[in-house]
């Protein structure tokens, strides 16, 4: 089945009473599992609506990810929770206490077996999915760590980190935990020297799926456009930057599709779409906007959809959440 990127239609829009930040489909497609900010997470069975609310967190779900037969939600007090879609309703299979601190990176093996977590302080652990079991350790990095993705190898762990000026991505050897290759982006640091903050950095990574490109997300400078840039695996070498006049958006995620495009999704205060590109080209394929920005971004197993989890209000904090099913053209 090949899909037209350039051809999408809205197929529904969930309401929600907070801001969402993340969302995943189980692996069979009938449920979307999403978070934001509450301790709760909503599970939307997709053919009839039904919508659920599940208990589990401690704090703000900021991330999601499909991990073989579970969906993996994490929160901003370090808890992962594993999602078993397989009954009438998703159920908590089990829960751990990952990090001490807020989770930004999470991430799930090509085969599910094992996933990733990266927290504020700087620590990245792999876990075996079956049971939360941990397996690794990297050696700390000194700075929080927004972004996490398992190379298909097998071998190999990519971080992004949010060095002030200079955020990092790193490529490292899961079980030894030594250091391959190191990537300056210092494109993406929004570093305000007025306030000597830093407002920027990667807030997403993505491999490709036969692994020769990583890339980070985010938006050039402190008010600059959303950006995602693609870069050679193997060498770190800059290959494309992909950027838009989003200007003063975030790309808050990236995937690539089965059939080779990749997709950003992101926004901010007024701005808010998803896009296809083709990461060899500076155009784009296509361009939806959508009903709020985009925090979060999962792709159907079928390849035929995307939702999107998104913020939404008429104020500069918003107040709303919603979750949009969109569909390609066959």
């Amino acid at each position: 089945m090949t899909i037209d990127p350039a051809t999408t239609k809205l197929v529904v829009e969930f309401k929600h009473d907070v801001p969402l930040m993340c969302c995943a489909f189980d692996a069979s497609g009938r449920f979307l599992i999403a978070g934001g900010r509450d301790t709760n997470v909503v599970a939307i069975e997709t053919a009839s609506g039904r919508k659920k609310i599940l208990a589990g967190h401690e704090s703000w779900i900021g991330i999601a990810t499909r991990a073989a037969d579970l969906v993996l939600t994490a929160d901003y007090a370090g808890r992962v929770v594993a999602w078993d879609c397989r009954g009438e309703e998703p159920k908590s299979r089990w829960t751990i206490d990952a990090h001490p601190s807020t989770i930004y990176g999470l991430a799930a093996a090509v085969d599910g077996k094992t996933f990733a977590t990266g927290d504020r302080e700087g620590v990245v652990r792999v876990w075996r999915t079956a049971d939360g079991k941990q397996l690794h350790e990297l050696p700390r990095i000194e700075y929080p760590v927004y972004g996490v993705a398992l190379h298909p190898d097998g071998k190999r762990i990519v971080t992004a980190d949010r060095q002030p000026q200079k955020p990092r991505i790193k490529v490292w050897d899961i079980t030894s935990g030594t250091e391959r290759l190191s990537i300056d982006v210092a494109e993406l640091s929004g570093y305000r020297r007025v306030e000597d903050i830093e407002w920027g950095g990667i807030r997403a990574l993505a491999v490709s799926p036969d692994g020769a490109q990583i890339v980070a997300c985010g938006r050039t400078g402190y008010d600059g456009q959303a950006c995602a840039m693609v870069y050679d695996a193997a060498t770190g070498k800059l290959q494309r930057k992909l950027a838009v006049a989003l200007k003063g958006g975030f790309y808050y995620s990236a995937k690539f599709h089965s059939q080779g495009f990749l997709v950003t999704a992101g926004g901010d205060l007024g701005k808010r779409e998803f896009r296809c590109w083709k990461p060899n080209a500076d155009e784009s394929l296509s361009n939806v906007a959508t009903s709020g920005p985009c925090l979060g971004m999962d792709l159907h197993p079928s390849g035929e959809k995307i939702a999107v989890a998104q913020a939404i209000g008429t104020k500069t904090y918003p107040e709303l959440g919603a979750l949009a099913v969109f569909e390609w053209s066959k």
